[in-house]
This record gives structure tokens, C-alpha cells and sequence, in this order.
């Protein structure tokens, strides 16, 4: 049943209903106005759906290893090519001059403004309870965990190397650092930006990192964030947001490349980031032990994504610019129903996400439990 509107009121009276005297007349209008609108109120307190504030989701995550889910959330089709179930990823080139980010309208001098105008037509006509965001999601460039994985192979990855944390020439643990060819190509990220800022692709009004160092760099050398200095839409700020979020690195555990540093030494290298409220000093979530299962990462991406949509600094902003990791990303597109879509090291894909409310909070499915370290082939 839609909810958005009442339904409308019967006035037929029954038969055996007497009318009221005519010097009645008055209050007995008065007395339906007051029932009407003693109806109207608590149709609203039952049935609208409600927006639930930034303090109930903060209470949820501190207080429950599987947090409320709030909102229904999905990604919106029909703007970038990426969200087509008929395109082939294969050969696409995010940051191709000629690609527009994959923007489907990406022949148009005006396309960027054109499409600014669609996400404000689409907030407009929609319910006041749903909200909507563009994301753009990026991976960081090579790291040299992944220049070791391409070294030894995955199998041999996964079972042996990425316990350690060196192979006595490349050092990939803890948090491993970019390469020279993740630092070119957060560069190449660097160029696109750059073309597609001329031609009015929205500005993201907040930058967000996971906490891995990998990560923070190649936000910091793609240098987005530079343009928002003095920029018209961030006339009301000093400096441009960049945040670092706890739930945005990538799966946790076993792997020493994902073990990330202190707060301390993230803040020493890295002075112009901020962090979240409550980001701890230390890592107290990585184990050599066991290793986060997609379905456990789905939940954590989840919370991560509704909390944006509700934390104070970015429930009222429209562009987010986010870097993470392929496995964020290819969460983020399950949490979505998203269709699977590749993203190389460096590379990025927007996505235009929309949030309903849900009429009463649900708990996700169990988890179950989190995974092991796989066996290493019979010939190792």
C-alpha cells in the first residue's frame, strides 16, 4: 500500500444515521474537523516512514555486532554505462578522454550540467523521506601487495605470502604502501579529474578514505580535493573535508597488507586528513587468524553507507567522492544490486544511490562464521 498520501475519506453517510439538528450545525462540524485531523495524525505517527537520526544509528553500532539495517538502499540506472547489463566492461577505460567517466549522455558539450539537473529533478520529485547521493567510488592505484599477489600468483598468495609481511625485496605488511606504478596511476586519476572538472562534472563536496595508506594516497595525489579550495561550493569552509572511516578498508584479517597503522602515524604522514568520531588510535579489528567473509563485509559496507546518509557531515551533500579497495567496491555494488562491474587498481565508477527509509528497522541474516586460511596447493 502507498503510504505518501491519505486515502480518501467515505462520505456516505449510513442509512440509519440521523443529521444533526440544525442548531447543531457548528459543532457538530467541529467535532468532525477534529476527528478528521485526530485521523490524519495518527496515520502519519504509524504509517510514514521515518527518517531515523545519526544518534539512534550511532547508539545501533556501538551496542550490536549485526547493526540495524534502515534503509532500503539501491543504486539508480540510466546515467553512467556501467550500471548497463548489456555493456561489456572489457576494454572500457574509466579515465579515457572520450569516456566522460561512463557517462551515457557523454557526447553533450552540457552533459555534466545536464546531468546535475537530472539528480536535482530526481531529489525533487521524490518523497521528502528518500534521499539520494552520487558516489564516486575509486580504488587505489598498485600497491606493492598487489605487485607480490602478481609475483607468486593468487593461490600462493593467499595460503603463504600474504601472512608475511616481505619477501626479502618487496616490503608489502602492514599497510601496504603504493608503488611507483599505483602513484602514476592515481596520477592518470589526477588527469581525468582535471578535464572533467572543465567540462562541470560535479565537484564531491566531501572526501572520504579508509584508513589504509594505500588508499589516503592515491586521494591525495589524485588531488580532487585541491579544487575544492575556494571553490563556489565550498564558499562556507576554510578547507575541503577529507575524512578517514574505519569501515571503508578493505576485508580484515590474514592478510598483513590490510593491517593498518596507528591513528598517530597516519596523522604524521598524512597532516591534512581528519578522522571519523571514535576512530581508534590502534588497529583493534585485524586478527592473523581469521579473515571477513563477503557476506560479513556486505554487512560492514552497509553500515558505512548508511552512515553516510545520516552522519551530520554528510546527510545534506549530494557528491560524495570515496577511495577504497576492489573489495569495498564489489560490496558496495552487492549492498546496491548493482551488477558486478571490474575496477582496476587506480580506477573509479560512479554511482547515483538512493535510501528509503524502511518502516521498521531489520536485523541482517547471520553472518555466520568468518574464513581461514586456504591450503596451499600439494606442490608448494
Amino acid at each position: 500500500m502507498d503510504h505518501t498520501s491519505l486515502p480518501p475519506l467515505d462520505h456516505k453517510q449510513p442509512h440509519h444515521e440521523l443529521q444533526p439538528p440544525p442548531q447543531s450545525n457548528s459543532t457538530w462540524l467541529n467535532r468532525k474537523t477534529l476527528s478528521i485531523l485526530v485521523a490524519f495524525i495518527l496515520y502519519i505517527s504509524i504509517y510514514r516512514p521515518k527518517f531515523p537520526s545519526s544518534h539512534d544509528v550511532q547508539n545501533n553500532l556501538e551496542n550490536s555486532n549485526l547493526p540495524l539495517e534502515f534503509f532500503d538502499l539501491s543504486s539508480l540506472s540510466g546515467f553512467f554505462i556501467q550500471d548497463e547489463y548489456h555493456r561489456d566492461p572489457r576494454g572500457f577505460r574509466i579515465y579515457h578522454p572520450k569516456s566522460s567517466f561512463g557517462l551515457i549522455d557523454h557526447r553533450s558539450p552540457d552533459r555534466w550540467i545536464r546531468f546535475k539537473q537530472q539528480i536535482e529533478l530526481l531529489s525533487k520529485n521524490s518523497p521528502r523521506h528518500v534521499k539520494h547521493k552520487v558516489i564516486f567510488i575509486a580504488r587505489h592505484g598498485q600497491g606493492f601487495h598487489n605487485l607480490a599477489e602478481s609475483k607468486y600468483g593468487t593461490p600462493m598468495w593467499d595460503c603463504y605470502w600474504s601472512e608475511k609481511t616481505t619477501d626479502g625485496k618487496l616490503v608489502w605488511g602492514p599497510d601496504a604502501r603504493l608503488s611507483s606504478l599505483g602513484k602514476a596511476e592515481a596520477r592518470v586519476a589526477e588527469q581525468a579529474w582535471t578535464r572533467e572538472l572543465a567540462n562541470h562534472v560535479p565537484l564531491p563536496e566531501i572526501f572520504i578514505s579508509s584508513p589504509l595508506s594505500r588508499a589516503i594516497e592515491t586521494m591525495l595525489i589524485t588531488g580532487v580535493w585541491k579544487h575544492a579550495t575556494n571553490h563556489s561550493d565550498h564558499t562556507n569552509q576554510p578547507h575541503p573535508q577529507i575524512v578517514v572511516t574505519e569501515n571503508l578498508r578493505e576485508n580484515i584479517g590474514l592478510h598483513t597488507c590490510d593491517r593498518r597503522r596507528s591513528k598517530q602515524s597516519i596523522s604524521i604522514d598524512f597532516p591534512v586528513v581528519e578522522f571519523e568520531n571514535g576512530f581508534n588510535d590502534q588497529d583493534l579489528l585485524w586478527t592473523k587468524d581469521f579473515q571477513e567473509t563477503d557476506k560479513q563485509l556486505d554487512i560492514r559496507i552497509k553500515a558505512a553507507l548508511t552512515r553516510i546518509f545520516l552522519d551530520s557531515k554528510t546527510s545534506n551533500l549530494t557528491y560524495i567522492s570515496i577511495t577504497a579497495h576492489s573489495g569495498v567496491i564489489s560490496s558496495l555494488l552487492r549492498v546496491l544490486g548493482h551488477r558486478p562491474w571490474p575496477t582496476e587498481t587506480g580506477g573509479m565508477i560512479p554511482l547515483v544511490v538512493r535510501a528509503t527509509p524502511k518502516k521498521t528497522p531489520t536485523r541482517p541474516p547471520n553472518p555466520g562464521p568468518s574464513a581461514t586460511k586456504p591450503a596451499c596447493p600439494v606442490s608448494f
